[in-house]
């Protein structure tokens, strides 16, 4: 959403009972009203607060770097949403600091990670997800991770991670690519020969 110009980045309502954002969007207040009854918290940098009495905190610590495995969390948060899921009532919030990388992609885990959606491939997940909070953007390696998982859950990869225009020897996601394209026009063209 955008507010007075600015990116809003409280909690973004991704999926029905899945919610993207900061961890300093996070309060009592906030959980109770949304029906939030799990948190992934995302952010070694920042404490969770004591909510544990309230929710079940499902912890990830672990940095915004492409080098980090975030891959162990994907099965873990996955079933966590589909436990949230089953109960019906239930929602599930992924945070991390400001609610762009780590948390986009383990809610993309938890959207791939849920086989009974047939239609939630990791591509339409991304959609979906960008299309409620406009400026996620995973890092390169955690796509990259996101797309073996997908491969290992559904069959098949539906992202391929392609050569950057931008820097040699750098592979970025196909749909930033596509994002990128569709921002320039017949301009990307000219610039990036793909």
């Amino acid at each position: 959403m955008m507010d007075a110009g600015r990116w809003e980045l409280g909690l973004s309502h991704v999926w029905t009972g899945l919610w993207v954002g900061a961890a300093r969007a996070i309060t009592t207040h906030e959980l109770s009203t949304r029906g939030i009854t799990t948190l992934v918290w995302a952010t070694p940098e920042v404490d969770p607060p004591d909510l544990s009495d309230k929710v079940r905190i499902v912890k990830v610590l672990i940095k915004d770097d492409p080098d980090q495995d975030i891959s162990p969390y994907f099965p873990v948060v996955a079933e966590a949403f589909k436990e949230c899921r089953v109960c019906g009532k239930n929602g599930m919030a992924v945070v991390c600091r400001v609610g762009v990388s780590r948390s986009a992609s383990l809610a993309l885990a938890a959207l791939v990670g849920q086989t009974d959606l047939k239609q939630m491939t990791l591509r339409q997940a991304y959609y979906t997800i960008k299309a409620a909070r406009p400026f996620v953007r995973p890092n390169y390696g955690f796509f990259s991770q996101l797309i073996t998982y997908e491969t290992e859950v559904r069959g098949r990869a539906t992202v391929m991670m392609q050569d950057s225009p931008y820097e040699a020897g750098e592979k970025v996601p196909d749909v930033y690519l596509e994002e990128l394209k569709q921002s320039m026009g017949s301009t990307f063209t000219s610039f990036f020969p793909l």
